[in-house]
């Protein structure tokens, strides 16, 4: 496990790895191409933020880490480096890639930061209290995109 990389750090490497699965529904997925595309770069967006937001801040001491914490986020990582393979070697549908986006966008490293890990620095909390937002309004998109289907 990553035990010696800041939880903030692990956080956008996942959001990269999000992004990366993103853009491999926009290619196997022609059809619909835009909307992956942009939703992997509002992925790139955040993993962004994690670095830039925090480039001035002791990164080791910016969450109070659980005995959980780094458990949850290695869960999550994992979960969405399979679903990476398992996209780069089969075909996906819209429907699929889409069930499993909300999976991801739901899952409690995503929506339940505040629960999960407690922000020492209020740099940090902002920039948790964006990505909760800006995971809702990825939620509400899948899910007006799941209803079409």
């Amino acid at each position: 496990m990553n035990n010696d990389r800041p939880i903030v750090q692990l956080l956008e490497e996942n959001e990269l790895n999000i992004s990366q699965l993103y853009a491999l529904y926009a290619q196997k997925i022609p059809a619909k191409q835009a909307f992956w595309e942009q939703i992997s770069q509002e992925e790139i967006a955040h993993a962004a933020a994690f670095k830039n937001d925090t480039a001035d801040i002791d990164l080791t001491q910016s969450i109070e880490e659980t005995k959980f914490s780094r458990g949850i986020v290695q869960y999550v990582m994992d979960f969405v480096l399979q679903e990476v393979e398992r996209a780069q070697k089969d075909p996906i549908s819209h429907f699929d890639a889409l069930q499993t986006a909300l999976r991801i966008e739901r899952s409690m490293l995503e929506k339940k930061c505040f629960d999960i890990f407690t922000p020492t620095n209020t740099t940090i909390k902002e920039l948790f209290q964006r990505m909760n937002t800006d995971t809702e309004k990825h939620i509400d998109i899948l899910m007006k995109e799941l209803k079409k289907q």
